[in-house]
């Protein structure tokens, strides 16, 4: 069944953000030198007081958290997290921004096309903002950015992994 999703800022879907916030530290926030559970935990909260409602483009220390929410059967559930930051913790990629991040979807509804949904609203929310060119780093998921527009710029190799960079030019 397929229903409309949609993006709540944190403040607005708390009792929604347990879940993703579980997700992420099941996949990054442990083993990593860049983040660990307790930074995640860090971000949900800085989240919940940030400004949702311009983007300022000369600005630091940025971060919107936005829960993807959609109605079955007349019933919330979060399906994803996204947010749009304008900083990131790689120290070898800070001289880029804005950021795409913390793109996490549900576990059993990968391959379904709800990441696809979730990155155009994110996408639309920069560009509604103003922002004409967003970045992001990916392990392992750069062919899925590159179908829906993004542009591979540079890896970093890290402790035995390797960080895709890549960007997309908004249109406004």
């Amino acid at each position: 069944m397929q229903s409309e999703i949609k993006l709540l800022p944190i403040p607005q879907a708390l009792d929604f953000a347990n879940q993703p916030l579980s997700w992420s530290i099941k996949l990054w926030g442990e083993g990593k030198s860049e983040f660990s559970a307790q930074d995640w935990h860090d971000f949900y909260e800085r989240s919940e007081s940030a400004n949702y409602e311009c983007w300022d483009h000369n600005g630091t220390d940025q971060e919107l958290l936005f829960m993807a929410i959609r109605e079955i059967d007349g019933k919330s559930e979060v399906v994803a997290s996204i947010a749009l930051c304008d900083f990131d913790d790689l120290e070898e990629f800070r001289k880029f921004k804005p950021w795409v991040a913390a793109f996490i979807v549900r576990e059993d509804l990968r391959g379904q096309g709800v990441g696809e949904k979730v990155l155009k609203l994110i996408e639309a929310k920069a560009i509604a903002f103003g922002i004409k060119l967003v970045y992001l780093w990916t392990e392992g998921e750069r062919e899925f950015y590159a179908k829906r527009g993004y542009e591979y710029l540079e890896s970093l190799n890290k402790e035995n992994r390797r960080i895709d960079l890549m960007q997309k030019r908004l249109v406004l």
